[in-house]
């Protein structure tokens, strides 16, 4: 075969320009430390790292997701316990209005330092966390859980839905807690009860039937009745308005049949018969309506209502009897709600924990990957220089190769 001169040099340029390609990489992954710059350097390997590394992302991801639980679960855990400690002061308030030793003016002196709790336990249910959300709200984070009416019940604008934020590939916490869930559905004390008052000619009272469903918070309470004549009768409802006639077919007077529809309307079954014998005009008397389950708002708000309004009669001593009861329900129930808190708190940091052990394997895993090793790399590149300067030198000499050199 014959090898021409221009074969020669178009041969040996390629080769040193191969050379110095090689030569240029080493150099280049020397310098930045890295073995795989390029998906061509190592497919399977690059594939490997990109794997890991976007690994990595989520579990940065999850990092800030944790940490943002913890401050809320702070915030939540620091509200539950200053609630708790108001309540406990509420109990022994509870246990000092429920003597017969007090005068009126004690109990309303009582009532006094009960409205100013409630309104303290109102702004810790609204508390916000420092993304400004509302932590017992439910999803709804921009509405206040909790607002007070006109009429002084409270109504919860929030829902049952905890939000949640992901904190591994497979777990999901909420770093809060539904309102509803922890306020609005503690175990109550009794259902229905009926009461004559003390200045009645005769101590009979309305007779109760049936069962009254689930009230709505501000159906929940007393409701005054004072007879008229003739099975006519003015009922005040427990926001303070009076009830007016339910069946709009007949006169406008209002009996007790108008009150039993009104309670009804909540799924109930409640019948109500009059006194016998028949009361006497102006006779009054009261009926007591409760859930099985009430909010703590409402329970507060009721028993500031009997003790402001205490005039000695049983209902109201009733009512603040059941608030030593009551107390213990609502003490359990925010200590539940601790203990909810404290137990994602707990296996949170175990996740956290699994995530840092993840991410200090996969760090080592990209660095096997991807990072170089300068001990072998050096070795090359030195073995690359040496060849690469054979080869310059090569070309020199055979390019210097010529006939014309010996024709004399």
């Amino acid at each position: 075969m014959r090898i021409s001169t221009s074969m020669i040099t178009h041969n040996s340029i390629n080769g040193m320009l191969r050379k110095q390609t090689e030569l240029a990489n080493t150099s280049n992954q020397m310098g930045s430390g890295k073995r795989v710059m390029t998906p061509s350097d190592d497919p399977v390997a690059s594939a490997m790292a990109f794997n890991a590394k976007n690994k990595l992302e989520n579990i940065e991801q999850y990092g800030k997701n944790i940490d943002y639980s913890r401050k809320s679960m702070q915030t939540t855990e620091s509200t539950l316990s200053n609630m708790h400690n108001r309540l406990q002061k509420v109990k022994q308030l509870a246990i000092q209005a429920n003597s017969d030793a007090l005068s009126k003016e004690d109990r309303q002196t009582i009532g006094l330092e009960i409205k100013e709790i409630t309104g303290q336990l109102e702004k810790l249910m609204n508390t916000r966390d420092e993304s400004n959300n509302y932590i017992f709200a439910g999803s709804k984070v921009n509405t206040p859980p909790f607002a007070r009416q006109r009429d002084g019940s409270y109504v919860y604008q929030g829902d049952a839905t905890e939000r949640k934020l992901q904190i591994s590939d497979t777990t999901f916490v909420s770093p809060f807690i539904s309102g509803e869930a922890a306020f609005q559905n503690i175990d109550n004390v009794q259902q229905i009860r009926s009461y004559a008052l003390s200045s009645n000619d005769s101590e009979e009272t309305i007779g109760v039937t049936g069962s009254t469903g689930f009230l709505e918070d501000n159906h929940v309470g007393e409701y005054k009745l004072t007879y008229n004549a003739a099975n006519n009768w003015t009922i005040e409802l427990p926001t303070g308005e009076q009830l007016t006639n339910q069946n709009p077919s007949a006169d406008s007077d209002v009996d007790l049949d108008d009150l039993a529809a009104f309670i009804n309307k909540s799924g109930g079954d409640v019948a109500l018969s009059p006194p016998d014998p028949v009361p006497a005009p102006g006779d009054e008397f009261v009926l007591v309506f409760d859930n099985k389950k009430e909010g703590l708002l409402t329970g507060m708000q009721r028993f500031d209502k009997a003790l402001s309004d205490f005039s000695g009669e049983q209902y109201q001593k009733d009512a603040i009897n059941d608030v030593v009861a009551k107390a213990d329900h609502w003490l359990n129930a925010v200590a539940d709600a601790r203990s909810v808190i404290g137990t994602r708190e707990n296996g949170m940091d175990t996740i956290r924990s699994n995530n840092e052990d993840l991410q200090l394997y996969l760090k080592s895993n990209v660095s096997e990957l991807e990072d170089l090793d300068y001990a072998e790399a050096t070795g090359r590149f030195m073995l690359q220089q040496t060849a690469l300067t054979a080869s310059q030198q090569t070309f020199s000499k055979v390019a210097q190769l010529s006939l014309f050199n010996y024709i004399r």
